[in-house]
């Protein structure tokens, strides 16, 4: 077999509870293909809830183990609301989504992990982009200085501080937010890194990207439109992380056409914070794998476990599969 000259990157969306969906189409592919879902792209990158999912990948966390700490935990971290939020704090504490993190990611530096990761944040006190990136650039002999003693957890807690459901994270010197206040889908950077760090022509980067629910509509006719009336604070922050995927969407598609391969499904009005829908995310990610499961492959590196259609479709929605191990040492 002739050398793939491919480059094939993993682009997950910000959303909250709903990342359930791409953490559920991750663990189906991860059985499916009997390797883990690491070593099935040149490169990685999260915002947000989708930067949990990235990091795990990364850190060689089963992605079935992903899928059920959103089913279980994600109820308990969106739970209890903060006295006083809204005007004066933001909804919830951080507590108890650090100390799932810290449960089921094992503890790593971005310097220790040899898979390629990006993890979006927003610098709030410069009002610039942060991005957090694993070891990659020092194995290529660039500069790699900023980012090696940053903490995988730290990295990932801050690129889920979404204004006013969490409080920015203070890492290292940096107040970061979430990066979904620029990247919530994350394709773009993704392709721009692959193309001025990793040297790859634009014409050789294929990309899966996976969303966590486009809403079918937000807002209706006449309402008063001030904050707290009309736009609504939680409200309006879902909106601005929408606009920003399908902003990314389109230019992806654009640039990429058909390397370019989105996965998002459409949704009512279910907000970041609202764990009532998780089964039904579920439901849909298993419907659209199997419907999907060939284009996926496609977005996938060459030899990572593909199988026949013939061999896949004797398999599709079987509970058995894959068991992974919650961490793979890297």
């Amino acid at each position: 077999m002739e050398p793939d000259e491919n480059f094939y990157i993993l682009a997950l969306d910000g959303g909250g509870a709903r990342g359930i969906y791409p953490a559920h189409i991750l663990a189906r592919l991860e059985r499916e293909l009997s390797i883990p879902i690491g070593e099935c792209f040149d490169l990685i990158t999260g915002t947000s809830t989708g930067s949990i999912i990235a990091g795990a990948a990364a850190a060689g966390v089963a992605m079935q183990t992903v899928a059920d700490l959103f089913e279980d935990q994600a109820p308990a971290i969106f739970s209890r609301k903060r006295f006083g939020w809204g005007l004066f704090r933001s909804k919830y504490e951080r507590q108890p989504l650090a100390q799932i993190v810290q449960q089921f990611l094992p503890e790593l530096r971005m310097g220790e992990i040899t898979t390629p990761l990006l993890i979006t944040s927003t610098d709030i006190s410069t009002g610039g982009v942060r991005v957090i990136k694993s070891r990659y650039l020092q194995e290529q002999g660039q500069e790699y200085v900023r980012d090696g003693d940053v903490p995988l957890r730290d990295a990932i807690l801050a690129s889920c501080a979404a204004p006013s459901f969490f409080d920015p994270m203070q890492v290292d010197d940096y107040l970061l937010a979430d990066g979904g206040l620029w990247a919530n889908n994350p394709s773009i950077l993704a392709a721009t890194e692959a193309v001025s760090k990793f040297g790859r022509p634009l014409s050789r980067v294929h990309i899966l990207s996976i969303g966590t629910g486009k809403p079918r509509h937000l807002y209706e006719r006449g309402r008063s439109w001030g904050i707290a009336t009309g736009w609504g604070r939680l409200k309006l922050v879902s909106y601005f992380l929408d606009l920003q995927s399908q902003a990314s969407t389109n230019m992806a598609t654009l640039l990429l056409e058909d390397r370019y391969f989105r996965m998002n499904p459409e949704i009512e009005n279910w907000g970041l914070d609202d764990t009532r829908h998780l089964i039904a995310l579920k439901v849909k990610a298993d419907s659209d794998f199997t419907r999907d499961f060939g284009e996926i492959q496609k977005k996938i590196k060459r030899g990572c476990g593909q199988r026949s259609e013939t061999e896949s479709a004797s398999i599709r929605g079987s509970p058995g599969g894959l068991q992974l191990q919650k961490t793979v040492n890297t």
